[in-house]
């Protein structure tokens, strides 16, 4: 992926709605140039732009990163695993463990049921989970939504539903199926998304296509860990950052060109004093990627 391909992919994962003339005029290029390098994976589905509502206007107050360990047929445990639970992320992985989830819960009760679930499947022989306690970085979780200052009608609901079907949908789309005009249209996608209850953006490319692979670390580490987090955060590309309650203190996702790359950047985390410990995988196979939810 060239450097231009890598800075509209990250604008897009800011704003996936952004146009590809805004892209350009931000980089100092041509529509063109980025119509040829975005259009043709949006196509193929190497980038999809997706919407997704954030899961505390869904009343899923309980978000866990969870690690099975498996013996015999990982595919097959994690295809089960698919049909047992509502996980919006499920990843065969390679490193200690083999299969990473993130799942959304009401409540832990509910999280314990699903956790449950995942340890009744044939084949699961270990199941490790750590809540989330802060969302430090995330496509679709970043803004915490200001559910006070927000009311959703049915007209609300219609556009988010079509956008989770394709993030990029004109307006004039939405327009046409909510019966309202373009600009009011427009003026609720944007009172939605300033709130942070409404979120669209790029996903992608992962570790099955473009030479991506997407890492995944577990840390502990000294204090509040203030100095690990701005440099992981200073990651020009970063899928994810939290600060967890359990056996990590910090759980990432950082995709890398190569594992050379990745090995160089772990270098650099274990060499400091304020890392006790850590943990990585990679994700080898990404089964599901679906934050997407009903809104109504």
């Amino acid at each position: 992926m060239d450097s231009i391909t890598e800075d509209a992919v990250a604008l897009l994962r800011e704003d996936g709605r952004m146009s590809y003339s805004e892209i350009a005029r931000r980089l100092g290029t041509t529509r063109t140039a980025i119509a040829t390098r975005i259009t043709p994976r949006l196509e193929s589905g190497e980038l999809t732009i997706a919407a997704a509502v954030h899961p505390r206007m869904l009343g899923l107050e309980v978000l866990a990163h969870v690690q099975v360990r498996v013996l015999g047929d990982v595919t097959a445990v994690a295809r089960d695993i698919l049909d047992r639970t509502t996980a919006v992320f499920v990843s065969e992985t390679v490193g200690p463990f083999d299969i990473a989830l993130e799942v959304h819960s009401r409540d832990f009760v509910e999280l314990n049921a699903t956790i449950a679930a995942i340890r009744a499947a044939t084949g699961v022989v270990e199941v490790q989970f750590v809540v989330y306690q802060e969302v430090l970085a995330s496509v679709f979780l970043e803004t915490e939504p200001s559910i006070a200052d927000l009311e959703l009608d049915e007209l609300d609901t219609a556009i988010i539903n079509h956008l989770q079907g394709d993030g990029r949908t004109p307006y004039r789309d939405l327009a046409a199926v909510t019966g309202l005009s373009i600009s009011t249209v427009r003026s609720r996608v944007r009172r939605m998304t300033a709130l942070g209850v409404l979120r669209i953006a790029a996903l992608g490319p992962r570790s099955n296509v473009a030479g991506t692979i997407a890492f995944g670390l577990g840390l502990t580490v000294v204090g509040d860990g203030a100095d690990v987090i701005d440099l992981i955060l200073a990651r020009k590309r970063l899928d994810f950052l939290v600060r967890t309650v359990g056996r990590f203190d910090l759980v990432a996702t950082v995709p890398f060109d190569s594992v050379a790359a990745f090995q160089q950047f772990l270098s650099e985390l274990r060499a400091r004093d304020d890392v006790t410990s850590v943990s990585t995988w990679m994700h080898a196979r990404i089964w599901q990627e679906r934050y997407q939810s009903g809104a109504a």
